[in-house]
């Protein structure tokens, strides 16, 4: 029985995510999706986050439980994703890494992925994900 906690900031990520899940579930694990809004709960960025949720839902749902959680506060993803995984003694968490972003935007902007991976005693997944510009 895996517990899994999965950040997502959007659908293609969480169809990236879902396909490299999706082989390695049986019925007893949990994967909890993730989608916190950085900046806030602008109406157009809520939605999105509930499209990328539903994503797990409707790919997972047969194969496994499936959670999910939308944070609206503004909050920090990477802070919501490890606080979570701490809280449930994840096994794994898993999330996207954007190509998008140059190296400068990163340093300027922060990393997620930095933060999470340099704050966590658990093993980490980083999902390629190729972003359309």
């Amino acid at each position: 029985m895996a517990h899994i906690v999965a950040g997502t900031d959007g659908a293609e990520t969480s169809e990236r995510i879902c396909d490299y899940l999706r082989s390695r579930l049986s019925e007893d694990d949990t994967v909890y999706a993730v989608n916190s809004l950085h900046g806030g709960n602008d109406e157009e960025k809520v939605e999105d986050g509930r499209e990328a949720l539903g994503v797990f839902e409707d790919r997972l749902a047969e194969t496994c439980t499936v959670e999910t959680e939308q944070n609206t506060d503004a909050s920090d993803p990477a802070h919501d994703l490890l606080t979570l995984a701490d809280d449930l003694e994840a096994d794994e968490i898993v999330i996207g890494l954007s190509q998008k972003r140059s190296p400068a935007q990163k340093v300027l902007f922060g990393s997620i992925t930095q933060s999470v991976l340099l704050q966590t005693n658990h093993p980490v997944v980083g999902v390629p994900i190729k972003k359309s510009v």
